[in-house]
């Protein structure tokens, strides 16, 4: 088992390679300099058993893993973004010569530009994949990406702007009629910008009420309940197309589809005057508006589609009844003891004064 170990104040390394012990001193009194020094030791270990490991650039691993990489479109675009971001500094780097030191560098680059720390973890979070995939390619030993620390990067809050009541009804006043339908679906169902705009009408199950979702951001797919309203403004639009011919559910008079809605959207907004609102925050209104009315989180999270709990975890400040529910069912279950002496304390002290 590969170990890094101090010995006074100097880190050592030691790890088992073809029934062999490799014990060395790294030199160094800082435990991610003997990690790394680790990495580069065993790297050339496994290189000198096996034969040389293939020398390929950044450049070479970005192409193949562009081609190669199982990730969606919308991935693949930030991904690009972020490659472009690295290559000043991994330009015509080797992979075996990724270090800590030029991962320091590039992040120090990106933070002198003022780059926010969330980009900055966007990009090494490409850059650790582009590395594990090089893994898989025989083309390095170790993913020095996960080696670096990067507890000096803090993830910007999530955003969670969402609608108020007055906020809403003033919206749609405002709005446009294709756009005020297109808005009051988004807040009725939760459903991402591109599962909305991409929205076909065989996806509606009006039987059971429920939108069919078959590709999604995360590849899973999922059923959407739809709400009373979000069905009755579903079958309006439904009983008046062209049923042989329309496809989307937001169509243009061409029957080509809307990408989006941002200009009128905006526009919506500021008649209203209503600020710091983006279409991603009608989601954020959906889900706000979900737990402030007695929804479960983790419902939640089945319906919005999120990989984990933790992303539904950002809307739980909206919903404090059950905190107030836990307190009064503790304070009933105090003992009478714990009771008593509260009083006797009380009664005393009203005495002094």
């Amino acid at each position: 088992m590969a170990q890094v170990y101090k010995r006074g104040t100097t880190w050592w390394v030691r790890f088992r390679i073809d029934g062999r012990h490799v014990r060395r001193s790294a030199k160094t009194s800082r435990k991610a300099e003997a990690t790394e020094f680790l990495h580069k030791l065993m790297r050339e270990h496994a290189s000198i058993a096996r034969g040389d490991l293939p020398r390929r650039t950044y450049e070479q691993g970005a192409e193949r893993f562009f081609i190669e990489a199982s990730i969606s479109s919308k991935t693949k675009e930030g991904y690009r973004t972020s490659y472009r971001a690295l290559l000043p500094i991994f330009n015509g780097v080797y992979f075996d010569q990724i270090t800590r030191q030029r991962i320091g560098e590039f992040v120090s680059i990106r933070k002198h530009q003022g780059v926010s720390d969330t980009s900055v973890l966007r990009d090494l979070a490409f850059f650790s994949s582009l590395c594990s995939m090089a893994m898989r390619w025989g083309w390095l030993e170790v993913n020095p990406i996960r080696a670096y620390d990067k507890r000096t990067l803090k993830q910007s809050k999530p955003r969670t702007r969402f609608l108020t009541d007055d906020e809403y009804h003033q919206l749609l006043n405002e709005a446009s009629p294709h756009v005020r339908d297109a808005i009051m679906l988004a807040v009725e169902t939760g459903l991402r910008r591109e599962e909305q705009f991409s929205l076909q009408w065989c996806q509606i199950d009006w039987d059971r009420n429920e939108i069919i979702l078959e590709r999604t951001k995360t590849d899973t797919p999922r059923r959407v309940p739809l709400s009373p309203i979000a069905k009755n403004l579903l079958w309006s639009h439904w009983i008046r197309v062209d049923q042989n011919v329309s496809i989307f559910v937001h169509e243009k008079l061409d029957n080509s589809r809307y990408v989006d809605m941002h200009r009128g959207f905006l526009n919506a907004c500021r008649r209203a005057d209503i600020t710091n609102m983006r279409w991603h925050d009608l989601r954020h209104t959906y889900a706000s508006w979900f737990v402030q009315n007695g929804g479960e989180l983790y419902q939640l999270s089945r319906i919005l589609g999120h990989t984990t709990l933790a992303m539904t975890a950002r809307y739980g400040h909206l919903r404090t009844e059950d905190l107030h529910a836990a307190v009064r069912k503790v304070t009933q279950n105090r003992s009478q003891r714990t009771s008593a002496t509260v009083r006797a304390v009380y009664k005393f002290d009203h005495h002094v004064e």
